[in-house]
């Protein structure tokens, strides 16, 4: 079911923190296919809106205060109905639900959230409920050409659409959305089966990667130095991190690397701070401090300077371990300083998934 997501008004969608919050209150509806964002009064919105409510699936618009109700006069105009007032809100008589500042109304094939919403204050409840015609999956230690050639013919058995997405090398996400006549469960079932400890279902792999370490009475902590706290940042985003996390290090500069995680002065010197060797002292330090069971640690050059022809841009040192193992890889990733950045963070949770295994399917 396609997700589209009309943003109306100018302070809501130059407002980067608060688009996220959007997008995150979403996340439940899987991927927005489109994000459209229109000022208050723009030429464009009749012939938007018209288009947008003539497409099946669902339809979330997020509007300010001052385009709120003329949207709302618009929409029942659109689809011949007339405004009542509902507690306070004006809102289409063939509403099926409302709540405050958010209606629900069903068109054709389509469904459609109008939510009234200002930065700085709570997002309204967004009534549009996730499909369980969908579902998404993260495969670990394989390509896209591997994953296809597997699950391909799986998806036709059972009338799935599947689209891949290689989020970092060696981790691919895939999108699951069932025909009409598909069995999403049964697929998802089978895939489970066939791939057992390298596949994981869930539309956040990161609520997830908590729920199973705390199950487990498992805890994580993190050197950073060229990701400069990112990976901390991702894990505390998520509700419940605190189960799992106490704490971790980002050190940017030698000294500390050597003074805060023990980093000998002897491999700064002969190897420098990008490299295995650091790495793995990395490692150790940020495990020890923390008395983790599972500790990742990033050295790395994101750019846009900093390179050398022996170590270019892009270069990074990830490493994972846990008490019976360490793991320590070479990247060269492409991309401008944020997206290495990201890549390098995504990597290495991906080599908590190899060194957790254990715990973790």
């Amino acid at each position: 079911m396609k997700n589209r997501l009309v943003i109306i008004g100018k302070n809501l969608y130059l407002n980067s923190p608060f688009m996220e919050y959007i997008e995150r209150e979403l996340g439940h509806l899987g991927f927005l296919e489109q994000i459209i964002k229109l000022p208050e009064t723009s030429s464009e919105t009749v012939s938007l809106l018209q288009k947008q409510i003539q497409m099946d699936g669902n339809l979330v618009i997020v509007a300010n205060k001052s385009a709120f109700t003329p949207i709302s006069k618009l929409l029942a105009t659109m689809i011949d109905d007339t405004l009542i007032l509902k507690e306070n809100l004006l809102i289409p008589s063939k509403s099926d639900i409302y709540d405050d500042n958010s209606f629900l109304v069903h068109h054709n094939g389509c469904t459609i959230n109008i939510a009234l919403a200002e930065p700085g204050h709570t997002l309204p409840m967004f009534l549009i409920e996730h499909s369980e015609k969908e579902g998404m999956l993260h495969l670990f230690k394989m390509d896209e050409e591997s994953a296809g050639v597997l699950l391909e013919p799986l998806a036709k058995t059972h009338e799935i659409e599947i689209s891949f997405t290689t989020l970092t090398p060696g981790w691919i996400q895939v999108e699951c959305i069932s025909k009409k006549y598909g069995q999403l469960d049964n697929f998802l079932k089978s895939v489970k089966q066939l791939l057992g400890p390298k596949v994981v279902e869930s539309t956040n792999i990161f609520a997830y990667l908590i729920h199973k370490l705390s199950h487990a009475g498992k805890t994580v902590t993190f050197a950073e130095s060229c990701t400069g706290g990112l990976i901390a940042a991702q894990l505390t985003s998520e509700p419940g991190s605190s189960t799992i996390f106490g704490g971790s290090l980002v050190t940017y500069s030698n000294r500390l690397k050597a003074g805060w995680l023990g980093v000998e002065k002897e491999v700064l010197e002969k190897f420098g701070a990008v490299s295995e060797a650091c790495v793995k002292q990395m490692l150790t330090g940020a495990k020890e401090i923390a008395q983790a069971d599972y500790a990742l640690a990033v050295s790395g050059i994101a750019g846009p300077g900093g390179g050398t022809p022996q170590k270019p841009v892009g270069t990074v040192f990830i490493g994972a371990k846990s008490d019976t193992q360490t793991i320590v890889e070479e990247l060269h990733f492409d991309g401008d300083r944020n997206y290495i950045q990201k890549q390098s963070m995504l990597y290495a949770y991906k080599l908590l998934f190899h060194v957790a295994e254990e715990d973790l399917f």
